[in-house]
């Protein structure tokens, strides 16, 4: 056969398609991936375990290029190098042994915090997740429960994230509380009133903002609980404090940004608590910055109203604002200059303060600083209530909580001092008794579980006796410890204090 009758007998040669129009499918793939990383920071194809999603992070200021958030189903690594890998190593190895009959808590946390801009530092976190172990797997407690990890990143922007996951595993995985939350926000708030609107309970620990049990339009948040105390307890507790110690000329500095909870709703409550007039307020609007840190950056502002606190020469300034920023107070009074007659002033503030704690501070330069501030917990709070016949009872479920610390999971006594560890370990452990006491695995059933715990029926904790009221489910007559913090970082306690001037009683109408 000739070669022309070749080509006619088989027809012109078949070009092979391009590589674009073979791999069609995952081309589209990948081109819905990077328009999905683009609009919402989240890079799937990082190493993340199941229920976690990769975002892109600050690694100068995180240790890593991405964090891992949602939740973490198989306690793996939510970062490069993750600082939590012992304890995540520890998780997992108990989630593991906890058999079929298991019930799960969640802890909900900025697990990686971007020291730039986050209010809460790691150490802070990893305190948190060590009282969370402690209650949750006691020596001698209830066996079958589980922990898992749950991160929805620096001001919790991924809430809705987490959300989902935790909505999406919660059957299988029998959860039978959220617990902690991290710090109050309107992205916090959005997020609980989710997870309350699907029938999942919310146990927070650290969350102090009055309105974290409504969510953003202000309805109730039928199924959030809390073992801290409120802003209104710590601002009447403030507020008491400031009188019996004859100030008489208050000023207020008060951060002033929206999605800030804790910082609006602590200068409402202190405005509405304080027994002596507020001479005048300073507000300031904390803001991620492209070239300067936001301590950087405040440091400046608050300098500039030197001339306005030499001049008001107040005794005492109350503010509500991040730990993080009254860091940044403090060294602007104390280097900025002299006031002619204010040689010394008292600053006193919130629980966030706690977070400044453990760190060198500038208090004795240009004007001396006392500072002051209400603490969620402290691990000494009962040895300032020995003339009470009720302090064997708190002192002894103290030392019940320690043993379990230091003894049976080995934490160093020393990670207790700013109360973090003390205060999750209430909450997990009120979520463990609710479930103790419900047939039921089902997630839903669990929130009216949680409000048996009331004044009669109270839970023992490091911080106290936890009980909840159960119109707000906030919780009753929390124990509030005064603290000062001294130029080392080193915090001494001042005074002990009841949110509802007494301590919890057990009579029939107690929850009046």
């Amino acid at each position: 056969m000739s070669e022309a009758r070749d080509r006619a007998a088989t027809g012109p040669p078949v070009r092979p398609r391009g590589w674009a129009r073979r791999h069609r499918a995952l081309l589209i793939v990948v081109v819905v991936l990077l328009a999905a990383a683009a609009l919402t920071g989240i890079r799937p194809w990082e190493s993340c375990g199941a229920g976690l999603h990769a975002v892109d992070a600050d690694e100068d200021s995180v240790g890593s290029s991405y964090v891992c958030v949602g939740l973490n189903l198989d306690s793996g690594p939510m970062r490069e190098d993750d600082p939590l890998g012992p304890l995540e190593k520890l998780v997992k190895g108990r989630n593991d042994a906890a058999g079929d009959n298991f019930r799960t808590i969640v802890v909900l946390e900025n697990l990686t915090p971007d020291r730039k801009v986050d209010s809460q530092p790691f150490p802070f976190v990893r305190r948190e997740v060590q009282g969370a172990i402690t209650a949750a797997w006691p020596k001698n407690g209830p066996a079958g429960f589980k922990l898992l990890l749950a991160n929805y990143g620096s001001n919790a922007d991924h809430w809705r994230v987490v959300a989902d996951e935790i909505i999406a595993a919660a059957a299988a995985q029998r959860v039978v509380a959220v617990t902690d939350v991290g710090v109050s926000s309107e992205n916090s708030r959005a997020l609980v009133a989710e997870l309350s609107a699907r029938g999942i309970a919310t146990i927070g620990a650290t969350v102090t903002a009055d309105n974290m049990n409504t969510d953003l339009k202000g309805a109730r948040t039928e199924n959030f609980f809390r073992v801290g105390p409120t802003n209104t307890d710590e601002a009447r507790a403030a507020a008491g404090y400031i009188a019996t110690h004859g100030f008489q000329r208050v000023m207020m500095i008060q951060g002033n940004s929206k999605e800030d909870t804790y910082a609006t709703t602590l200068a409402e409550a202190f405005k509405s608590s304080s027994k002596v007039p507020v001479l005048f307020t300073k507000a300031y609007t904390p803001k991620p910055l492209a070239d300067t840190s936001r301590e950087a950056y405040l440091r400046g502002l608050f300098r500039s109203w030197h001339n306005d606190i030499c001049g008001a020469k107040p005794d005492l300034i109350y503010f509500a604002g991040r730990g993080l920023d009254l860091g940044a107070l403090v060294a602007a009074l104390a280097g900025d200059g002299a006031c002619e007659g204010l040689d010394s002033l008292t600053v006193m503030t919130g629980d966030d303060a706690s977070t400044l704690a453990g760190n060198p501070l500038e208090l004795n330069k240009d004007i001396g600083v006392r500072l002051r501030y209400t603490a969620l917990a402290y691990p000494d709070q009962w040895d300032m209530f020995t003339a009470d016949p009720a302090y064997p009872t708190y002192k002894k479920n103290y030392d019940n909580f320690v043993a379990e610390f230091t003894g049976t999971h080995g934490f160093p006594k020393g990670e207790l001092w700013d109360g973090a560890a003390m205060i999750e370990h209430d909450a997990v452990a009120a979520a463990v008794e609710a479930a103790t006491r419900n047939v039921s695995a089902d997630p839903v059933s669990m929130p009216d579980m949680v409000r048996t715990i009331d004044c009669n029926s109270a839970v023992p904790g490091a911080t106290g006796f936890v009980a909840f009221d159960q119109v707000t489910g906030n919780q009753l007559d929390k124990a509030l410890p005064i603290l000062s913090i001294d130029a080392d970082g080193s915090v001494h306690p001042v005074d002990l204090v009841w949110s509802r001037g007494r301590p919890l009683d057990t009579k029939p109408d107690c929850g009046r």
